[in-house]
């Protein structure tokens, strides 16, 4: 975990993220015992965040997490490269009363 080899592309990006004011909290499946290799890797390789939750409950392959919470919730998934960030409509399961 200590060791894993940084995406440099993606560390730049979120650092400009940073830098433009924006929120950056890493939400990770890690459990609270890899906290400090994940603090010490992520200070290692300069990436500028603002929070760090460990805990992110664990899946199976394919299935999908369903957020529930009162404010708006972006989300995408990560697949090893960030683009820019664009507006696009996407189809999604919402509540009837939503």
């Amino acid at each position: 975990m200590g060791v894993a080899q940084p995406y440099l592309e993606s560390i730049k990006k979120i650092n400009e993220w940073y830098d433009q004011g924006h929120y950056i909290c890493f939400f990770t499946a890690r459990t609270e015992e890899h906290r400090e290799v994940t603090l010490e890797w992520l200070g290692k390789n300069g990436v500028k965040f603002h929070q760090l939750i460990l805990g992110k409950p664990r899946r199976n392959r394919g299935d999908e997490y369903h957020y529930i919470d009162d404010t708006p919730v972006r989300a995408t998934r990560y697949k090893g490269v960030f683009g820019n960030l664009v507006k696009k409509t996407k189809e999604v399961l919402v509540f009837e009363n939503d």
